[in-house]
């Protein structure tokens, strides 16, 4: 009779283990942000979305001009606010002093990436310079802040899949090691 439990328990414990194993991970929206100043929106993202210290990590940015689109719902169809052309630069600074640049550079297209490496943890402050495109041709500044962390790789995956496979121990061993105690009368 308890094997007949077991069995019939087994694939429920099993259903409720897989996403716990395949799928943990961070909140996915930490590191992406959006800014809009005037018709100019800058929107910056990284990959992976928790970038570790020491580690080269994607920084993407996506330039989008809500003025060209013919009326608001095109507005909210990125494809067609995307800006054709841009110049733009970064620079990055940790505990108010500055660590590091990304050059001026022209982009033909409306996004761009670029491989980084913070090599302090903490909150950095990312300030992007969209050139050319404020009142009279000035330059517009976005601020954006990246949350950088020491290594923490793959150890919050295993940390909740070890936790769901320990509840699964108890589970089964309190299945298996249980009497039948009968009634006394």
């Amino acid at each position: 009779m308890v094997k007949i439990h077991f069995l019939a328990f087994l694939p429920l414990v099993l259903l409720m283990l897989f996403p716990t194993i395949n799928y943990a991970s961070a909140h996915n929206n930490l590191n992406s942000d959006d800014q809009t100043i005037g018709n100019y929106e800058v929107q910056v993202a990284t990959d992976p979305e928790i970038p570790e210290a020491n580690h080269s990590f994607k920084l993407s940015f996506r330039v989008l001009n809500h003025q060209s689109a013919s009326n608001i719902l095109n507005s909210l169809n990125t494809q067609i606010s995307e800006v054709s052309q841009f110049r733009m630069g970064a620079r990055i600074y940790y505990n108010d002093q500055l660590v590091g640049t990304i050059p001026v550079q022209s982009f033909s297209k409306g996004e761009w990436s670029t491989e980084y490496t913070f090599h302090e943890a903490g909150n950095h402050i990312v300030y992007v310079d969209l050139y050319d495109v404020g009142p009279n041709g000035s330059t517009l500044t976005y601020v954006y802040n990246i949350t950088v962390l020491n290594v923490f790789g793959n150890i919050f995956p295993y940390i909740i899949s070890s936790g769901g496979i320990g509840f699964a121990a108890l589970v089964i061993w309190a299945v298996l090691t249980r009497k039948k105690i009968k009634p006394k009368h």
